[in-house]
């Protein structure tokens, strides 16, 4: 997600109460509203509305308020949602991740302000995983209680649902498959195209330019779907499809579908060979190719500008880099660093990450080096707090002392009048107490965040070292960038004992300083291995 400026945050504040807690001591929407406020005005951000939902409950998402919020979303008119409680938009932690996703993609910030959910930081964002992974989890189990009826479909060779695929329809009484005639000639005429062209974009092109499209079908509310152009990742996914031999494929084994088949054993296994022998995925992209794990995080140490992913072919391999833009810019004078291999340099930082996750000294002296300062600052606040507190009591205290006096009819004349004038400025003296406990509380909470930073980096790394290895590709690329904030990459002027030539990298991981090595525990060369990590390739420039 993008990061959005405080001078261009416009806020919705989402209060919400069912009818069950309507009454309780705190939970009122005027208490959540007033709350959500202060708080945007501690901030200096801008409060567009507030979205009272009053008498709905939070396990579903059918709220007035709450869709008229996405609506706003939609149209721009909010990028950050303020909620005093995460349940108050959602108590189904599945709902929830549905919720965020949308956040995900309209780049909305989230922000409780009773709970550590602030995805406006990067740990905030690191706490919203967490809690997705409990969302996996509950959707895990929900699918072990269908899996058995889709694993008897399957083997019973019976469509287990799903939009339906170009070539068929899907037949409204038993859920099957039905060939559809007017589809049947344009899903042959993708095969033959691919087995003469094979090439997936050039098939694409030649489908799209006569006039082909992609399946169109109408849901049951009357929506027409589909009808789209075609691309090299449908096509690779038809291809790749043994439905259209009259097989069901599940969990990676074939069934004899109960559909017939509309393409022919011959063609189907023609095209197999292609697509092995081009070594294409379900996805439509080439496995071998670079999916650059460190997009975006890489810069050079020499121009300063960004390294962006490149590759060149040489004798028809393809060689993956990190290229300085400098370098890429025509324009300019080049870069001396120029590029750096794309795959040794991430499994450097893999490595190293990997390396900082093993020893327990490297972490404990970061995360103290990281929140020395908070630490005391929350001291000072805490003590503060503690300071307000008492003069409010006191405040509150006077104030029930002269009110007890009137109603016992102790003053008269002048002296009441007085008295209700002390009232009203005692009352003046308390609301403004009040107020600057709830902007101290609002600190001291922002400084727990910081905290909670520390534990989590450290509990990231533990996920890095022992389950790194098993992500898939995206997983890898997401746990990279939650922990790491930047690589610089340097090359030194001169060579190693070979001839080699020598880069080094400096990290910078997300809420923390820059590492300062004199500052940790002594934990012999960790803090330097840390700061600058060697790289050196006798091949740079070249691939492997």
């Amino acid at each position: 997600m993008a990061e959005i400026l405080d001078n261009e945050r416009k806020c919705a504040l989402y209060v919400r109460v069912s009818t069950v807690h309507q009454s309780d001591e705190g939970e009122s929407l005027d208490e959540q509203a007033k709350t959500l406020e202060n708080y945007c005005a501690y901030r200096k951000w801008l409060n567009i509305r507030v979205y009272r939902e009053e008498g709905f409950s939070g396990k579903n998402l059918k709220r007035p308020a709450f869709q008229k919020m996405l609506n706003d979303i939609n149209t721009g008119k909010i990028n950050t949602v303020i909620v005093k409680k995460v349940d108050r938009l959602s108590r189904s932690i599945i709902d929830f991740e549905h919720v965020y996703t949308k956040f995900q993609e309209k780049n909305v910030d989230l922000i409780s302000t009773q709970e550590n959910f602030d995805t406006s930081s990067a740990i905030g964002r690191s706490v919203i995983r967490i809690v997705l992974v409990f969302a996996q989890l509950e959707r895990e189990q929900t699918s072990e209680r269908t899996i058995d009826v889709m694993a008897y479909r399957a083997k019973q060779g019976m469509f287990n649902g799903g939009y339906p695929r170009l070539g068929y329809d899907i037949d409204a009484e038993n859920k099957g498959l039905i060939p559809c005639e007017n589809e049947i000639p344009v899903v042959k005429e993708l095969f033959s195209s691919y087995i003469r062209l094979g090439s997936l974009s050039e098939t694409a092109i030649e489908m799209n330019s006569r006039g082909f499209r992609l399946k169109t079908w109408t849901t049951k509310k009357g929506i027409t779907r589909g009808g789209e152009s075609f691309q090299k990742t449908n096509i690779s996914r038809i291809l790749n499809n043994p439905v259209y031999i009259g097989k069901i494929r599940y969990k990676g084994a074939l069934y004899d579908g109960q559909h017939s088949a509309i393409i022919s054993d011959d063609l189907f296994n023609a095209v197999q060979g292609i697509l092995k022998a081009n070594n294409i995925s379900k996805t439509g992209y080439r496995q071998a190719d670079n999916t650059f794990l460190l997009k975006g995080l890489v810069r050079c140490g020499v121009c300063k500008t960004a390294m962006a992913p490149s590759y060149a072919m040489t004798r028809g391999k393809k060689y993956f880099y990190y290229r300085c833009n400098t370098d890429n810019d025509r324009s300019k004078t080049k870069c001396r660093i120029g590029s750096v291999h794309g795959q040794k340099i991430e499994t450097l930082v893999v490595n190293e990450l990997k390396f900082l996750a093993q020893d327990p000294r490297i972490i404990e002296g970061v995360v103290e080096n990281a929140t020395k300062d908070q630490r005391v600052r929350a001291k000072e606040l805490t003590a503060k707090r503690k300071t307000v507190q008492d003069t409010l009591s006191q405040v509150d205290k006077k104030a029930k002392n002269l009110v007890d006096v009137l109603s016992e009819g102790g003053a008269t004349g002048s002296s009441s009048g007085y008295l209700v004038k002390q009232i009203e400025e005692l009352d003046v003296q308390a609301r403004q107490l009040r107020e600057e406990l709830e902007s101290v509380s609002f600190e001291i909470h922002d400084l727990e965040n910081k905290f909670l930073s520390a534990e989590l980096i450290k509990e990231n790394f533990k996920v890095f070292r022992d389950v790194y290895d098993h992500l898939t590709i995206d997983e890898k690329y997401d746990l990279l960038h939650l922990l790491i904030k930047k690589i610089v990459y340097y090359e030194e002027p001169e060579t190693d004992a070979d001839g080699n030539k020598i880069g080094k990298i400096k990290m910078d991981l997300w809420e923390l300083p820059p590492i300062d090595p004199s500052k940790l525990s002594p934990a012999d060369d960790f803090a330097e291995r840390y700061v600058w990590l060697p790289f050196t390739d006798s091949n740079h420039g070249q691939g492997d």
